[in-house]
């Protein structure tokens, strides 16, 4: 591809990003008493949380995941910045009103989250997030770079680096990653970076978890970040899950639902 800043980052964005209307795919009854968001990390899409949603629902909960702005199904803007997505998310709430009872977000998804909750505190409860990105100060082309890679990804390919995965997994992430383009991608890796989202998250007066990738799988969420978040927030619980690469809810939907379950920890 070629190297050149190919969309430019607009000298000053809009204070008050436009909200685009997500679609959604929900799972359980939606007069649950405990309501649950997940939200999907870049080049991904909602049907990509098929197993935990489906096991949430089966304990009870009513699920909703939309798909983000400019993946899946959802509508293209001109803007990708995480606050563009935090707004979009915001204006989700359960059946009803009221906070969420659980957002859970996975890479992007959980930057999001966290922005989310931290702009409006009674948006979400709790906190449950899978490998977030809450910090980047640089390695932005490898970011790029891996992420284009990802987009022409075909199943093959995803089975020999991920022997074992769901075939479901597979199918619905390369139909996700194929319907994000170069754009959306490249756009939000290069003008969001730097960013960092530690204060915002130590600040959110909810319980947080986190499920980071494993140590040897280059994880997403260090535990330097754990360190200093924990140091500060009492009601903050990190582990790291054995095994796991960035996609820890393909990887170990076990792990997830059973922290969902849980609840936090007191």
């Amino acid at each position: 591809m070629d190297q050149r800043e190919t969309f430019p980052v607009t000298a000053s964005a809009p204070a008050t990003p436009t909200v685009v209307q997500l679609p959604l795919m929900r799972w359980g009854r939606p007069d649950a008493s405990r309501h649950a968001l997940l939200l999907h990390g870049l080049t991904s899409a909602a049907a990509c949380w098929w197993r935990v949603a489906d096991e949430l629902a089966e304990a009870g909960w009513s699920v909703t995941a939309p798909d983000q702005r400019g993946h899946g199904l959802a509508p293209r803007t001109r803007r990708y910045d995480i606050e563009a997505f935090a707004a979009d998310v915001l204006a989700l709430t359960p059946e009803g009103g009221g906070a969420w009872d659980l957002v859970v977000g996975h890479s992007l998804g959980g930057v999001v989250a966290t922005a989310a909750a931290s702009a409006e505190p009674g948006w979400a409860s709790r906190l449950l997030l899978l490998d977030p990105v809450i910090s980047v100060s640089g390695r932005v082309e490898e970011f790029v770079s891996g992420t284009l890679t990802e987009l022409t990804a075909t199943e093959e390919s995803l089975l020999r680096k991920n022997p074992e995965w769901h075939p479901e997994d597979i199918f619905l992430k390369v139909q996700a990653a194929h319907r994000t383009s170069p754009y959306v991608a490249e756009s939000f890796l290069r003008h969001n970076t730097p960013w960092s989202y530690e204060k915002e998250l130590t600040e959110y007066a909810g319980p947080v978890t986190v499920l980071a990738a494993d140590p040897a799988h280059n994880p997403a969420f260090t535990a330097d970040q754990g360190d200093r978040i924990g140091s500060s927030k009492a009601d903050f619980h990190w582990t790291a899950v054995e095994g796991a690469t960035h996609s820890v809810y393909r990887d170990n939907p076990a792990a997830v639902v059973a922290a969902a379950l849980a609840g936090p920890e007191r």
